[in-house]
């Protein structure tokens, strides 16, 4: 009697040891990597319970000029899956990834359903993009996608849906993640959008040609921009024109960017009624968090409240 009950208690133990040690067995979480802050804001709602999300560039660094560093290349060596703009934006990213076997690369602009904006030459036409579709050309259309709030949401349902792909264990969760983050992101740009209403006519100027979906989505009164590069110099015929529409707007509110701080702002400014005020569309100072993206976009719409009060 002995020898048959203790088999059964090996058997029962030995199982109870593999089900203790199942869980260290269990595939680790893809390593996810974004290539700029705002979208490191939203993967960090969809990567909540299950992983964390890493950043590319360093703060206070271009998309549009960044040039590659040995640190770069090893987060992109250690990433199961990157996501970026597109090469509109991200242009020295497009050749280092499609000699990169290992990560996933998803260019946001061209797998999310985005409303998208024509380049500065026709801001109003909207194009309806989808995951699929060929016709996107190298600079048509406004590669600032993330300042949209409905592209946002759009780009949070790619990411969970990319994920669940590449990590079915926790499908569940990315699926909620993108289920509170759409709700939240909702809510917020609600009251955004009726903090804004009598604020429409307000004449407002920004440092770059970057704030198309902003200006669209809250139906800002946006007269015109510095820069369409932020690394170029504006000529002095585009200056002395800001200034003349500068002096015609009367009480308006000129936006620079932390990261430049031109002394021809100061110098156009002066003697104007406008007042000068800080907006950054690369949410450098915003924490990491699962509701990081709703504090950038509060904080663009508070600045800009804030000074056009005055």
């Amino acid at each position: 009697m002995t020898l048959s009950i203790k088999p059964k208690i090996m058997i029962w133990l030995a199982g109870l040891l593999i089900s203790l040690a199942l869980p260290a067995w269990s595939k680790e979480p893809p390593k996810v990597l974004t290539s700029i802050k705002p979208l490191q804001l939203i993967a960090a709602s969809i990567t909540e319970g299950v992983t964390s999300a890493d950043v590319l560039l360093p703060p206070g660094a271009s998309p549009h000029s960044h040039s590659m560093k040995p640190s770069d290349a090893r987060k992109l060596y250690e990433a199961d899956i990157i996501f970026w703009v597109g090469p509109d934006m991200e242009t020295f990213l497009e050749k280092t990834l499609s000699g990169s076997k290992k990560a996933v690369s998803v260019p946001l602009m061209q797998e999310s359903k985005l409303k998208l904006l024509k380049s500065s030459e026709g801001k109003e036409e909207v194009h309806d993009h989808h995951e699929g579709e060929n016709e996107h050309h190298h600079g048509e259309y406004d590669a600032h996608i993330w300042l949209s709030p409905n592209n946002a949401i759009a780009m949070a349902k790619t990411m969970s849906e990319k994920l669940s792909k590449l990590d079915p264990e926790h499908k569940k969760q990315y699926k909620e993640n993108y289920k509170s983050f759409k709700k939240s992101v909702q809510a917020a740009d609600k009251l955004n959008n009726t903090k804004l209403t009598k604020f429409h006519d307000q004449p407002m100027f920004v440092f770059h040609d970057a704030y198309g979906y902003l200006q669209k989505h809250y139906k800002l009164n946006v007269v015109d921009y510095f820069t369409i590069n932020p690394e170029q110099q504006p000529g002095a015929k585009h200056l002395t024109r800001l200034q003349e529409k500068l002096k015609k707007a009367g009480n308006s509110c000129v936006f620079r960017e932390p990261q430049f701080q031109p002394a021809y702002i100061d110098r156009i400014t002066g003697g104007t009624d406008a007042s000068v005020a800080v907006l950054d569309p690369l949410a450098t100072d915003i924490a990491v968090s699962p509701d990081g993206y709703n504090q950038f976009i509060n904080g663009l719409v508070e600045n800009i409240i804030t000074c056009l009060k005055n």
